[in-house]
């Protein structure tokens, strides 16, 4: 019998692909924001109770980090007050729930090591990373089953409704025009198909706590980008250095400048064949734009 996941934001990034990849591991129920709005508490009880789901996966949220300056109660609505209706119901009915966070969590101050799970929080003044963290702590603090599974730029190149860095970058080069890297900055982006496959391991365990997801190495933005370029043959010339500093002249909200994840962990418990080198995710994503023929 598979286990039976209720997955929120079915339709996003990530949670589309987990429905495509993993379909035949999971027994898995995706409803739109039309069957089902994650805002409303009577809908999530009702919903819960009809579909009894094994496990929950919170792929939905507010994403924009910028907008969220303007949309600060939106933001919190998805991003917090969701997770805390969700929570108490799977509480109820004792299932485990997934939170998908995000880097923005820290601060970005740590530039000699990345940061591992053990490592406190603290999120810049922004609204966006704000809300991340306090649903971080309302999914870990309703249940001891629960789960906050951290990630860093993903990208794919099979989803278009929404331009991820790769694909923007890509879609520039290609026409031409001039592109940005940060030259001062630690990253390591993951491909949404790693992404997923370790949500995947990390679902199939019933694992509890907090993990890190993103690529085994780490590289900075112009590096990234470079690279980028380099495999699919586009003129390097156009890729323009830039400091942290002077990109974040040009957004409204605050950014961590080291925001880089340890794997390690995950690695450690799950397995050295699941993440990537950021090379070889800019190679898998090649090959899923080639696949299509297609941005």
């Amino acid at each position: 019998m598979k286990t039976k996941v209720l997955v929120l934001g079915g339709s996003g990034l990530v949670g589309s692909r987990f429905v495509d990849v993993l379909s035949d591991r999971f027994q898995i129920s995706a409803p739109t924001h039309k069957m089902l709005d994650v805002t409303d508490e009577r809908q999530i009880s009702d919903a819960l109770d009809q579909i009894r789901p094994d496990q929950i996966l919170y792929a939905a949220g507010y994403t924009n980090v910028d907008l969220a300056e303007e949309e600060r109660e939106k933001c919190y609505l998805l991003n917090v007050e969701a997770v805390k209706f969700f929570t108490e119901s799977a509480n109820n009915l004792n299932i485990p729930f997934y939170y998908l966070s995000t880097d923005y969590v820290f601060d970005g101050t740590q530039k000699d090591t990345p940061y591992n799970e053990e490592d406190r929080p603290n999120p810049l003044p922004s609204v966006y990373a704000k809300s991340k963290r306090d649903g971080e702590v309302v999914a870990l603090e309703s249940n001891n089953k629960n789960c906050v599974i951290r990630l860093i730029m993903p990208f794919s190149g099979v989803y278009k409704k929404k331009l991820d860095l790769v694909r923007l970058v890509l879609t520039r080069l290609q026409k031409g025009e001039e592109v940005l890297g940060i030259i001062d900055q630690k990253i390591n982006p993951i491909i949404v198909d790693d992404l997923v496959w370790g949500i995947g391991k990390i679902l199939e365990r019933y694992a509890n706590g907090i993990y890190h997801l993103g690529a085994i190495d780490y590289t900075t933005p112009a590096r990234f980008i470079r690279e980028i370029a380099k495999q699919f043959n586009l003129p390097q010339h156009l890729i323009k250095d830039m400091t942290f500093e002077e990109f974040s002249k040009t957004r409204v909200a605050i950014r961590p400048q080291h925001s880089w994840l340890a794997t390690e962990k995950f690695r450690k418990e799950f397995g050295s064949g699941i993440l990537h080198t950021i090379e070889e995710e800019i190679r898998l994503f090649k090959s899923q734009v080639d696949s299509k023929h297609e941005i």
